[in-house]
């Protein structure tokens, strides 16, 4: 026996086998989320309102390798005591003249494993190591204050930098429930002999877009609209157009002259265009003043407004429950998913101090747009308000066009400026923490007030006013027509084993997932491709069979268990 131990197969087989526990690595717990889909928001944000955001987590346990050889056949079998699922969302701006900030919006995390540890584990053999997976199934509610996903987008277009962004990240802890764990490289490197009897591993982050969208009301319901092929209804603006305050023209000529103006609710950024629609008339002016008041033209400019800000402004950290400030940078930082502020996280630049605020605005409407539109002849006595219809109240000067508006609010041959710099582009309107977006439709009138014409020829002592009417815009993002979801693939798991069914909800996996029955607002989908209806070939049809003839019978008579013996029993008779 002494000689079998020092035989050198014996010898290099025990070597070996020391070498190969030390370099075995143990088995691995892996985490990923899977997101079923975005959040898609509907109207103005609204604290009292929630979304559902579903999905699953995945677990992926791992076999054991060695670095030297083949692992043997193990089973492993551990205890997933924990698995917490945390959604977190932040606003990061870089913008001329605030620099580099960045603000908390919202953080919250929730148990997935709430009825005690789970039990999860696989035996491998020497040829099969495929990993094996268990998927979570989680729903969770997110406020529908939360401002939408956006981005920052270069010159070049190439390149996007986050400005607004979510992110769902899991954790688990688990416990080795194997009798006792054998010694490894791993473990002598943690500077325990055996691995630590509970564990953590966390999953990275995944990205989730939040999207708001203005539905548009019924069809039907446009019909009393003055735009009625528009998505959207019309919103009247009333009132008198009043000049400034060293006006060469009479003030109580000017606070007669009526305006009516009409724009849509909500102006698509997708479309190209927008109606408006003008009505101007005098009211209450003698003939002699008509005569005299002329609008011989009128501009329109439409702007975009950016007041960015270089820390969260104080009416939006009381409008809606962010975290306090002590959950803020820089008592609590975050982590930076811009690249373009390296030079600000190292010092190299200087961001501004709080609560300062910068302000940029920009022209949508596109270069070549007129510059002015031609109303009242000067020059002709029958023109501008001078007619005799004017005496009835329902006179008005008319005017219908088609506002062009541009994605990209700098002309072509700037845009080498803006290479390695933000562009400017359209965005929709809202009071973000950082940055808010404002737009406005200005109507210029050019009114003239002077003596009448006579021969042809204009009076020479002529007052000449630029009068502004400034009307709100609303810019939003309409829902797609034919939305087309787009779900994650969740990867193949084994029929051999059970998927870890939600908590509360132990059928809900068997169930398919809400975004395939129903939209996010709530709409059934239809089928895109309905099976059409049965009808039979009459080639192969055959006559059909005669229905079966159904006898009606006579209910038996139910009879006693133990019949007495002078029962007499029906169609029967007793004899000795």
């Amino acid at each position: 026996m002494f000689n079998d131990a020092l035989h050198p197969s014996s010898f290099y087989q025990s070597l070996r086998q020391t070498v190969s526990d030390l370099t075995m690595t143990p088995c691995k717990l892996e985490l990923d989320v899977l997101p079923l889909d975005s959040v898609d928001m509907y109207g103005e944000p609204d604290k009292n309102s929630a979304y559902s955001l579903s999905g699953h987590v995945e677990v992926k346990l791992t076999p054991p390798t060695s670095l030297l050889s083949d692992p043997p056949a193990s089973e492993e079998r551990l205890s997933l005591e924990s698995l917490v699922l945390t959604f977190e969302g932040q606003s990061e701006l870089l913008a001329p003249g605030t620099g580099y900030a960045a603000c908390r919006l919202i953080e919250f995390s929730q148990e997935l494993i709430q009825n005690g540890p789970i039990e999860i584990g696989h035996y491998w053999d020497e040829n099969l190591r495929d990993p094996q997976r268990w998927l979570v199934t989680f729903n969770l509610a997110i406020p529908g204050w939360l401002p939408p996903t956006c981005n920052t987008t270069y010159g070049d277009k190439t390149r996007e930098e986050p400005e607004v962004s979510y992110r769902l990240h899991a954790k688990a802890t688990y416990r080795d429930m194997r009798p006792g764990s054998s010694k490894s490289l791993r473990s002598m490197c943690y500077g325990y002999s055996n691995t630590p009897s509970t564990q953590a591993t966390s999953s990275l982050a995944r990205i989730v877009r939040i999207n708001r969208y203005a539905l548009p009301p019924p069809q039907h319901t446009l019909a009393s609209s003055e735009f009625p092929g528009y998505p959207f209804h019309s919103v009247e603006f009333a009132g008198s157009v009043t000049g400034p305050s060293n006006s060469r023209i009479p003030a109580d000529v000017l606070s007669k002259l009526r305006v009516l103006a009409y724009v849509p609710e909500h102006v698509p950024v997708e479309s190209n265009s927008f109606p408006l629609y003008l009505r101007l008339r005098p009211e209450d002016l003698t003939a002699e003043e008509r005569k005299r008041l002329r609008v011989p033209k009128f501009a329109i400019s439409a702007t975009q407004t950016e007041l960015s800000r270089s820390s969260m402004s104080k009416k939006y950290s009381q409008k809606w429950p962010v975290p306090p400030t002590s959950e803020q940078p820089p008592k609590r930082a975050i982590q930076a998913r811009r690249n373009d502020v390296r030079e600000y996280e190292c010092g190299l630049l200087l961001s501004a101090p709080p609560s300062v605020s910068a302000k940029h605005t920009y022209s949508i409407l596109p270069p070549d747009f007129p510059e002015y539109f031609s109303l009242h002849d000067v020059t002709s006595d029958a023109s501008g308000f001078a007619a005799a219809a004017f005496d009835e109240p329902n006179a008005w000067v008319q005017m219908r066009l088609d506002v062009p508006i541009r994605d990209v609010l700098v002309d072509k041959e700037e845009l080498e400026q803006y290479e390695d710099m933000p562009l400017p582009k359209l965005r929709p309107s809202e009071r973000g923490p950082l940055l808010s977006v404002v737009h406005a439709l200005d109507v210029v009138f050019v009114c003239s007030y002077g003596s009448a014409v006579e021969d042809g020829e204009a009076g020479r002592d002529v007052a000449t006013d630029e009068l502004r009417l400034t009307l709100p815009l609303s810019l939003v993002r309409m829902p797609r027509r034919n939305p087309r979801h787009a779900t994650t693939e969740l990867p193949r798991v084994d029929a051999r084993h059970p998927v870890l069914p939600p908590p509360d909800s132990p059928y809900a996996v068997a169930l398919p997932a809400y975004n395939q029955l129903y939209y996010s607002n709530g709409t059934l989908r239809e089928d895109a491709t309905p099976l059409p209806r049965y009808t039979r070939n009459p080639e192969d049809a055959e006559d059909p069979p005669a229905p079966p003839v159904v006898c009606k019978q006579t209910p038996s008579t139910k009879l006693p268990l133990s019949p007495s013996p002078d029962t007499t029993l029906p169609g029967l008779s007793s004899t000795l």
